[in-house]
C-alpha cells in the first residue's frame, strides 16, 4: 500500500471538466507554468517522470476564490513504462512519446516533453481527452503516419504544444526553455498575468532573497557558478537559473561590471547563453550575474559521456562559429573560448557562455591590449596574446581552433591541450613556463590531429592557428566552410540520403 498526500480538489482532468465555466486563460497559464516548473526540477536532477498527463496532476488549491491563484502538484507516475505490454503502451497514445512505443531503452526527458505538450492540450480543452474514442489500431496508425493533434484556440499555448509534439526527440525544447518562455509571455500579457503578481520595476534586477540555492555547478579562476531557483512566489514554481558570483576588492569595480552586464544583456542569439540580469546586495562588494541554466552542462562534461559522430561534431562547430560571428558583429572579443565555456542545450544545440573576460573593441580599432594580470587560459591563446597581450577577433579564431581540437578528441583528458603541450615541452606542470609555450608556437608546433578528425576539419584548425593573425579565417567564413562540410558528411553517414538532393 502506498500512502500519499490527500488533495481535496482531485485530478486536474476531472477538475477542468467540472469547473470549465469558471476557468479562464490566466488560470490555465498559471497551471502550465507550475507543471513546467515541476518538470524542469526533475530535468535538472536528471530524473524522468514517465507518465505526465492531466489525471496525474492534482489540484491542491482551486484558485477560483477571490484573490487566490491555483496550485497544482505532479503526482506518482504509476507503473513504469518498461514493464507495460505493447497493447498497454498503445493505449497511452497520445501521451506516450512515439519513440517509446516499441523501444525498451531507458526513456529520457524528451519523453516527458512530448507528454507535457499533450497535457497542455488537455488543459486548453478543459480536460477533454485527445483521441479518447480511437481504437488501439487507430492510435498506432496515427503515430505511424506522424499525425498531428488539433491545435487549441490559445495561440500562446499552441506554440509550445507544437514545439513539444515533434517526432524528433532531440528537437523538443527543454523544460527550462519552456518555463522561461511561458513566464515571459505571461508577464508581458496583461490579459493572462495574475493581478496579484507584482513585477519588479526592472526585470533585469534580481532580488537576493528570492534566490534559493540548489547546488554548485563549478568554480574557475574568474568566479563561482551555482544553480539557484529564483522563486518570488515562494511556492516552488520558480525558474532555475545559473548564478555567477564575482567578488571584488573595492567598491568601484562592481559599477564597471554593472555597465558590462548591461551590454551583455543586449546580446541575443540562439548560440549564445542568455544573460538575464544581475543581483547585488547593499553593503557587500559582490555582483552576481544571472544566466539561463542549461542542464546538460558544458561540452567538456557532455562529450566524454555521449559518443557523437563526425556530423554532430561538425554541427556543434558550426553553431559555435555562428555565435562567435554574431559576437564579433557586436564588436566583442570573447577571450576565453573553450569547450568548458560552450554549454549544451540539447543534442542539437550548443551555446557560448562565460563572458567574464569579454572585451569591447571600439570602431576603428583592431585589438585590445590587456593590462590586468592573473591566471589565463594560455593553452587556448594565440601567439600574439602570449607575447604582447593583444586580443583581437583573430585571437578568438585561434581559440576556436583549440576548441575544435577538443570536440574531435571528445574532451578526453588524456588528450587535453595542457597535456599535449606538456608532452611537446617534455616538462611537468610545475616546471612549465610561458616562454617555452611561445617557443613551441614560434617553431610552428601545434596540437596533433585527433584520431577521428576529418582531413578537411584539420586543415581548418591549421588555418585558425596561423602565426599571422591577418591570415586566419573569419567566423563568417568558417560558418560557410562548416556548412559545406556538414552537407558532405551528412550524406556520407546517411545511407538513405536521396541522391537527388546533391545531383
Amino acid at each position: 500500500i502506498m500512502v500519499e498526500e490527500y488533495v481535496e480538489d482531485g485530478p486536474l482532468d476531472v477538475f477542468l471538466r467540472k469547473e470549465r465555466t469558471f476557468i479562464n486563460a490566466q488560470w490555465k497559464f498559471v497551471v502550465a507554468i507550475q507543471l513546467a516548473s515541476a518538470l524542469s526540477y526533475l530535468e535538472a536532477k536528471r530524473l524522468v517522470h514517465g507518465n505526465v498527463c492531466a489525471k496525474n496532476i492534482l489540484v491542491a488549491r482551486s484558485g477560483l476564490k477571490p484573490n487566490t491563484s491555483p496550485f497544482v502538484k505532479l503526482s506518482d507516475p504509476g507503473i513504469a513504462l518498461n514493464v507495460l505490454s505493447r497493447e498497454e503502451r498503445l493505449d497511452r497514445i497520445p501521451w506516450i512519446a512515439p519513440e517509446c512505443v516499441d523501444s525498451d531503452a531507458p526513456i529520457g526527458n524528451a519523453a516527458d516533453q512530448w507528454s507535457f505538450g499533450v497535457t497542455l492540450l488537455e488543459i486548453c480543452n478543459n480536460g477533454d481527452l485527445p483521441m479518447s474514442s480511437c481504437t488501439l489500431s487507430e492510435k498506432e496508425c496515427f503515430y505511424q503516419q506522424k499525425g498531428r493533434l488539433a491545435e487549441p484556440s490559445s495561440q500562446e499555448l499552441a506554440k509550445f504544444i507544437s514545439m513539444c509534439l515533434t517526432y524528433e526527440p532531440d528537437a523538443r525544447p527543454s523544460f527550462r526553455t519552456i518555463l522561461r518562455d511561458l513566464t515571459e509571455i505571461m508577464m508581458k500579457n496583461p490579459d493572462i498575468s495574475p493581478s496579484g503578481t507584482l513585477a519588479p520595476a526592472d526585470p533585469t534586477m534580481f532580488q537576493k532573497r528570492y534566490l534559493k540555492k540548489m547546488r554548485d555547478l563549478g568554480e574557475g579562476h574568474f568566479g563561482k557558478v551555482t544553480l539557484y531557483m529564483y522563486d518570488p512566489s515562494n511556492d516552488g514554481t520558480g525558474e532555475l537559473v545559473a548564478v555567477k558570483a564575482l567578488k571584488q576588492e573595492n567598491s568601484d569595480v562592481p559599477d564597471v561590471w554593472k555597465k558590462e552586464i548591461e551590454i551583455l544583456k543586449s546580446l541575443y542569439h540562439s548560440n549564445i547563453v542568455r544573460y538575464k540580469g544581475c543581483c547585488t546586495e547593499p553593503g557587500r562588494l559582490e555582483v552576481q550575474l544571472i544566466m539561463e541554466y542549461l542542464p546538460l552542462g558544458s561540452l567538456r562534461e557532455f562529450l566524454p559521456k555521449n559518443k557523437i559522430g563526425v556530423p554532430q561534431c561538425l554541427m556543434f562547430a558550426q553553431q559555435i562559429c555562428q555565435g562567435m560571428d554574431y559576437l564579433h558583429s557586436q564588436r566583442y572579443v570573447h577571450r576565453d573560448l573553450a569547450a568548458r565555456n560552450v554549454l549544451v542545450e540539447n543534442k542539437g544545440l550548443v551555446k557560448i557562455g562565460d563572458f567574464g573576460l569579454t572585451k569591447y573593441i571600439p570602431e576603428g580599432e583592431i585589438y585590445y591590449r590587456v593590462r590586468e594580470t592573473g591566471d589565463s587560459p594560455v593553452y587556448w591563446y594565440a601567439i600574439e596574446c602570449l607575447k604582447e597581450m593583444k586580443f583581437s577577433f583573430a585571437s578568438d579564431v585561434w581559440s576556436f581552433g583549440v576548441t575544435l581540437y577538443e570536440i574531435f578528441t571528445h574532451c578526453d583528458s588524456r588528450q587535453s591541450p595542457p597535456t599535449k603541450f606538456f608532452e611537446m615541452m617534455g616538462l611537468t606542470e610545475g616546471s612549465m613556463t610561458l616562454v617555452k609555450i611561445i617557443e613551441l608556437l614560434e617553431r610552428n608546433r601545434r596540437l596533433p590531429c585527433p584520431r577521428d578528425c576529418p582531413h578537411e576539419a584539420r586543415l581548418l584548425m591549421e588555418q585558425c592557428w596561423n602565426k599571422n593573425a591577418e591570415n586566419r579565417p573569419s567566423f563568417r567564413t568558417l560558418v560557410d566552410k562548416f556548412d559545406a562540410l556538414r552537407r558532405m558528411y551528412d550524406w556520407q553517414f546517411n545511407p538513405n540520403f536521396p541522391m537527388s538532393q546533391i545531383c
